[in-house]
């Protein structure tokens, strides 16, 4: 009895529907595509603590903030920082100062960007 594969993408060898034209070059045409794509490298252990480490120092130091301001943020988003504040930081890191060095480093980097958008 013959069956018919037309909706089976993977015919049987022998079978009366079989398409001879599928060929190694063409199973692996995807692959070679695009054969720029770097490896991605795998990260050491040494190097996530590294990584840490300075995200700590630059993130999780505990700050005296200087004249705060509230400021209004979704639940979901403090309960987030929170979190981050408290298992990641040291003793003394709250949320206001991980903010403040948050925003304080995107100040940092757009403020090129910033006063030329400001110029518009």
């Amino acid at each position: 009895m013959i069956t018919d594969n037309s909706n089976n993408p993977n015919l049987a060898v022998n079978s009366v529907n079989a398409d001879n034209s599928t060929t190694a070059d063409t199973l692996f045409a995807e692959e070679t595509a695009s054969p720029t794509q770097p490896k991605q490298q795998r990260i050491g252990k040494q190097q996530r603590k590294s990584d840490f480490a300075e995200f700590k120092a630059t993130y999780l130091t505990p700050t005296k903030l200087v004249k705060r301001h509230p400021v209004n943020i979704e639940e979901e988003v403090w309960e987030q920082l929170e979190r981050i504040a408290r298992i990641l930081g040291d003793r003394g890191a709250n949320v206001g100062s991980y903010i403040n060095a948050v925003l304080a480093e995107h100040l940092n980097f757009y403020a090129d960007d910033i006063e030329i958008w400001r110029k518009l």
